[in-house]
C-alpha cells in the first residue's frame, strides 16, 4: 500500500515536471528563431546600404547643324581667264595672261584647253653686253602657247569658310601636248602640271595652277631642253 501510494505521489510530480519543461522549451525557440529573423533582417538592410547608388545617364542633346554648300553646276562645259607669271628659261621671268575652256566628262575626269600669251625679257648675257647685244627682236620675244589637257581629280574635298558656309574642292593634276611660239619659231610642247579648285557658286570656281611647258630650243645656238614654268590664278564659269 505504501510504495503504491509513494509511486502515485512520485508519479505525478514528475509528470508536473516535464509539463513545466515542455513551456519553456518552446519559449526559447520562439527567442531563438526570432533572434535568427533579426538578424537576417539586419544583414538584408547592411546589404542595401553598401550597394552603389545607380549611375544616372545623361543623354546628350545633338542638333545636326545646317550647311550651306556650294556645289558645280549640272553644266558640263567651263570657260574663264587667268593672270601669272611664266618664267621663260634663260629669259627670266614676265606676266602671262589667258584663256582656258574645260569639258568634264566624268566627276574624275576632265579635258582642258589653255591658250596663253606672255613677252620674254633679256638673257643675263644681254643684259651684261648692255644695248647693242640682242638675241631676239621685239617679235621674236613674243611667247604664245596652245594646248589641250587631260585632268584628273585625285584629292576631292571641303573648306570650311564659316560654321555654316563650306565649298567643294578638288587637288586635280594634268598632262598633255600642245605648241610654243617663240623665237621665231614653234616648239612641241608637253606640259604638265597640277592645281587646286574651289567653287564658289554653283556657275563659278577660283583655282591656282601650276604648268611645267616643256620642249627643245636652240635660240642660243645650241638644242637644249627648257622647263618653262608657270604660276597662275584665274576663275572660271560653268554654262
Amino acid at each position: 500500500m505504501g510504495n503504491w501510494s509513494k509511486h502515485i505521489f512520485l508519479g505525478r510530480r514528475g509528470h508536473s515536471q516535464v509539463n513545466s519543461i515542455i513551456p519553456r522549451s518552446i519559449v526559447m525557440f520562439a527567442l531563438c528563431w526570432a533572434g535568427l529573423v533579426l538578424a537576417q533582417n539586419d544583414a538584408l538592410a547592411a546589404d542595401e546600404q553598401s550597394k552603389p547608388a545607380p549611375v544616372q545617364v545623361i543623354a546628350p542633346e545633338v542638333q545636326p547643324r545646317e550647311i550651306t554648300e556650294a556645289q558645280i553646276d549640272k553644266e558640263f562645259f567651263e570657260v574663264g581667264a587667268y593672270i601669272g607669271i611664266l618664267t621663260i628659261d634663260n629669259f627670266g621671268s614676265a606676266p602671262v595672261y589667258g584663256i582656258n575652256a574645260a569639258f568634264h566628262a566624268t566627276e574624275d575626269f576632265f579635258l582642258q584647253f589653255n591658250y596663253g600669251i606672255s613677252e620674254a625679257g633679256q638673257t643675263s648675257f644681254e643684259e651684261l653686253s648692255g644695248e647693242n647685244v640682242r638675241l631676239l627682236t621685239d617679235s621674236e620675244r613674243e611667247y604664245t602657247y596652245y594646248n589641250l589637257l587631260v585632268g584628273y581629280n585625285i584629292f576631292p574635298g571641303e573648306v570650311f569658310m564659316t560654321s555654316k558656309l563650306t565649298f567643294n574642292s578638288a587637288f586635280f593634276l594634268v598632262g598633255g601636248v600642245g605648241n610654243t611660239k617663240f623665237g621665231g619659231e614653234e616648239h612641241f610642247t608637253i606640259t604638265l602640271g597640277t592645281g587646286y579648285r574651289i567653287v564658289l557658286r554653283d556657275w563659278l570656281t577660283w583655282h591656282i595652277d601650276y604648268r611645267d611647258h616643256i620642249f627643245e630650243s636652240d635660240i642660243l645656238n645650241k638644242s637644249e631642253t627648257t622647263h618653262n614654268l608657270e604660276l597662275s590664278t584665274g576663275v572660271t564659269f560653268f554654262f
